[in-house]
């Protein structure tokens, strides 16, 4: 079996592209749209696209009718590309923006991987552990635009390490901070944050700070400014200065990292959550050489050889500047832990063959008895799952997790390759029930499409929309038409009492809290969403 894995490893390691595109082909083709969209960013991204294709808000992105600065267009001018080059339409096409992303993203920590000097075998397994990541291969099938966010920055830090390798540094610069740039007009400024972070603290640790003050990397910021500038310029244009200055700068970037309006969570939330994200590889934890960072001779070292610093170093201070910038945010986020994902899995990848034979058994014991527990609780507790629809495919999901354990455990002494392999084909066998079955039997649960589409026609049969006190835009993809949003009581009487057919979605909490709530009020649907339940109100 070691054989025949070594020939597999062989083949994979000199076709590494083949390989990646490959496999994320067999991850996601299946599931090109074979479920509605779900709430809550899904179906307002995809009200978000709808309003740029049909209503031209090319520069400034609308929601629901009003205009949306939480997130810059150039994720959603992707998808309009993907949408006039490609047959898919609306909501193919947000399938495939997702699949595409994730393998735009997995290219990416190839290139920064072999960037830093890795060999193609370390590039190999660092690729083969982000394949076989629950958390990271899920998102491939989820309509966002995160993934390509983090690939644009992993690339920014591939052409600035190059950079800061050469005394000449050349146009890598000049690439690595347009990177950035458009990382920023994909998802916010931390795109050009992360990297300068990063360059930051290396070249400090390494005592060449002179290196950031360049003219090359004078002319690369230049530029990247000037990209930045020129999207301000059309949000000026387009919505005025004092939008720029007090929704998307005020509101939407500054109150967010300093005191956030949602999403707030404590200082100690990416200990917590990053160490799940990354099931199962976070448990190669229990048997990395951990034990030198307890030794003082460890740490004198490190500084003594500062000034000689590499690959690894870069990857360290990659990982634990976003880490701690994160971290010190008001708002957090699951989906931020992103930009970590590539450095973690590359350091892993270096000290993967790096074990010996007996932790490297134990490590694959841990990974073997993962799969295994997490197939019998999905056996054991299914039923007590918090879903109010029946679950399709949930055992068959079950069986192949315990059986990918089985497997990955008969494999464990014929070492990490084995087990790469192994692990990577058994995630994507079980993605299969997972996206064929499961999801899609979770729409109900999960979706607004189904009162969104009883909205609609009661808009279609002459109903006023309201909504009151919902998550913006939720409906409005489904509906097919904006609804007026309100979140005060006075309005909310005034628009029932001031409009003869009304269609209300408000939330149940909400409708009992209601005092003196009209008598000609009548309740056509109720469903729970995502753990919150929903009613359709109609006055005739």
């Amino acid at each position: 079996m070691k054989a025949i894995a070594s020939r597999i490893w062989g083949f994979l390691e000199d076709h590494p592209w083949l390989t990646m595109i490959v496999a994320v082909f067999a991850q996601t083709w299946f599931t090109m749209c074979n479920r509605a969209l779900w709430f809550s960013d899904e179906v307002r991204y995809a009200n978000a696209y709808q309003n740029l294709v049909e209503k031209g808000n090319w520069m400034v992105l609308a929601l629901n009718g009003q205009p949306y600065p939480d997130k810059p267009p150039v994720y959603f001018w992707f998808l309009w590309l993907l949408d006039t080059v490609t047959p898919a339409d609306m909501p193919t096409v947000f399938s495939l923006g997702a699949a595409l992303s994730g393998l735009f993203f997995l290219m990416a920590s190839y290139i920064l991987a072999r960037t830093l000097k890795f060999n193609r075998s370390v590039s190999l397994t660092g690729i083969l552990v982000l394949l076989s990541t629950f958390f990271l291969v899920g998102l491939f099938h989820y309509s966002r635009m995160d993934l390509m966010f983090t690939a644009l920055i992993v690339l920014s830090h591939a052409c600035l390490f190059r950079a800061l390798q050469q005394e000449d540094q050349g146009r890598w610069p000049l690439y690595g901070w347009l990177l950035a740039g458009v990382a920023t007009l994909v998802k916010g400024p931390l795109g050009f944050i992360f990297p300068l972070l990063t360059c930051l603290l290396y070249l400090l640790w390494k005592e060449e700070i002179r290196r950031l003050f360049t003219r090359q990397m004078a002319w690369g910021i230049v530029s990247m400014l000037g990209l930045l500038v020129a999207w301000i310029a059309g949000v000026i244009l387009t919505e005025g200065p004092s939008f720029l200055l007090n929704t998307v700068l005020g509101k939407h970037v500054l109150q967010r990292a300093t005191h956030t309006f949602h999403h707030r969570e404590p200082i100690s939330y990416y200990f917590i959550a990053l160490p799940l994200a990354c099931l199962p590889w976070t448990l190669f934890a229990f048997v990395a050489p951990v034990k030198k960072l307890f030794l003082p001779q460890h740490w004198r070292t490190l500084w003594t050889n500062r000034k000689e610093a590499g690959p690894l170093s870069f990857l360290w201070i990659m990982f634990g500047a976003t880490f701690i910038f994160l971290s010190c945010l008001s708002g957090k986020v699951l989906i931020y832990i992103l930009p970590m994902f590539t450095p973690l899995a590359l350091l892993m990848a270096d000290g993967m063959p790096r074990l010996d034979e007996k932790h490297t058994n134990r490590f694959w014991t841990l990974v073997a008895g993962f799969w295994c527990v997490m197939g019998a609780g999905l056996v054991l507790a299914g039923d007590l799952l918090p879903f109010q629809v029946p679950v399709r495919g949930m055992g068959i999901a079950a069986v192949t997790l315990m059986a990918g354990g089985a497997a990955i455990m008969a494999l464990r002494k014929t070492g990490f390759k084995a087990g790469l392999i192994c692990s990577t084909l058994a995630v994507t066998l079980w993605l299969y029930p997972v996206g064929a079955l499961v999801a899609p039997s979770l729409d109900n649960a999960m979706s607004p499409q189904h009162q969104g589409s009883r909205i609609g026609e009661l808009i279609t049969a002459g109903y006023t929309p309201v909504a009151f006190k919902i998550y913006s835009g939720i409906f409005t993809y489904y509906a097919g038409h904006d609804i007026i949003e309100t979140g005060d009581w006075d309005n909310l009487d005034s628009l029932m009492t001031n409009n003869d057919k009304v269609v209300l979605s408000i939330r149940e909490k909400h409708w009992k809290q209601w005092k003196d709530r009209p008598a000609d009020l009548r309740v056509v649907d109720r469903q729970d969403i995502a753990g919150m339940v929903y009613l359709v109100v109609i006055k005739n």
